[in-house]
């Protein structure tokens, strides 16, 4: 890789204890993203050792999404310190923020189409200089470049700690969720066969599943008509994005677990209708990625449809002694399948507000938009 792009002059942050230096700057050699995921560590690497941590971003580093200059790494350095870092003389990073590419579908007053986005992730601050203010600052500095030269039309993130997003430009989205519980006795398969049929899917068949999704999706954006002030968003369900969540749970259960669940999904053909999942077997859940809702079927079809493939969820998630299966913010669609799975199966279902991985938005520009993102699923996460 190059040398650093964005050479710039001293930023004075001030602090309680006076001026702290530092330079902005992207870190763009081997061993400066290794210092990177190393600060990284620090805060997301809690349920692997550190070799280990280092090998997922190496590896999540190599993937399509990531490739080239899709996943970026934005840091504070000190000005006036550094730090021996594989022998090589580093300066010291005082905050990080990454950003990972996303395609971004819009429909507003001037049509559809589709624009460049940004996932920002990995917001973390040396504990040595934490109460500063550098997260503030460098998220603004970060934000200036997607305006910018990053060409962005909108940012999203994922956070514990949303309110401290809205007061830097990001607004808070919805952040509901239906956890369906694994019952001790699964529904007699006489009872499940009064379903439609569904078939498990494996990792191979997900791509081509995929890219229909996205033309559906397209052609739906295209026939919806907004209201003057709406607009209608969504982050493309691509191929990528839905095989970047699954490398990264294959590398966790692996190291985690020693083995790999095969099946990624299920799909109920007859409704064009599926779903894609994955395991997080060290905590005993499985999450929905992504529903793709019934094609041409009645509201009684499409109910049994989808009630077909969350029970094959649920069934999927008991032959690996899962506990329960997450879906984020489910549409009326799906809710009418929990209560069916509830109400004829007896499976467990609590719908509720998330306190944790809270969405946010940010347009270019801090511009404020009335905003539907839709879909707003766990396949977007980062």
């Amino acid at each position: 890789m190059a040398a650093n792009p964005y050479p710039t002059i001293p930023i004075d942050i001030p602090t309680r204890h006076g001026p702290l230096s530092v330079l902005f700057s992207e870190a763009v050699t081997p061993s400066s993203r290794i210092q990177c995921s190393k600060l990284s560590n620090t805060a997301f690497g809690k349920s692997i050792s550190k070799s280990e941590f280092l090998e997922r971003e190496a590896l999540l580093g190599a993937h399509p999404l990531a490739a080239g200059a899709r996943w970026r790494f934005w840091n504070f350095t000190l000005a006036d310190a550094s730090a021996d870092v594989e022998d090589e003389k580093e300066a010291k990073i005082g905050a990080l923020i990454k950003t990972l590419h996303r395609d971004l579908l819009i429909r507003d007053g001037d049509g559809t189409r589709r624009e460049q986005g940004y996932c920002i992730c990995s917001v973390v601050t040396d504990k040595e200089y934490r109460g500063c203010g550098l997260a503030s600052a460098l998220l603004k500095k970060v934000a200036e470049w997607m305006d910018g030269e990053g060409g962005a039309a909108a940012s999203m993130l994922y956070s514990d700690v949303g309110d401290f997003y809205v007061s830097k430009g990001w607004d808070i989205l919805d952040a509901s969720q239906s956890t369906l519980t694994v019952p001790v006795s699964l529904p007699s398969s006489e009872k499940a066969a009064k379903l439609p049929k569904t078939r498990l899917l494996t990792a191979d068949e997900i791509p081509a599943l995929a890219e229909r999704d996205v033309h559906d999706l397209e052609n739906e954006f295209r026939n919806h008509d907004p209201a003057a002030d709406e607009t209608l968003l969504t982050v493309v369900p691509t191929p990528d994005m839905i095989s970047w969540l699954q490398t990264r749970a294959n590398f966790m259960n692996t190291k985690l677990a020693g083995k790999i669940p095969e099946a990624k999904g299920s799909i109920c053909e007859s409704a064009g209708s599926w779903v894609y999942w994955f395991h997080d077997l060290h905590a005993h859940k499985m999450t929905i990625q992504r529903i793709k809702l019934p094609q041409g079927q009645s509201d009684e079809n499409a109910t049994k449809a989808l009630a077909a493939l969350l029970l094959s969820a649920v069934e999927e998630a008991a032959r690996w002694k899962t506990t329960k299966v997450i879906i984020w913010s489910p549409g009326p669609e799906v809710r009418n399948a929990t209560k069916y799975l509830a109400e004829e199966f007896g499976i467990g279902v609590e719908d509720e507000k998330r306190g944790d991985s809270i969405p946010c938005l940010r347009w270019r520009g801090d511009e404020k938009r009335r905003t539907t993102v839709y879909p707003n699923e766990y396949y977007a996460w980062s």
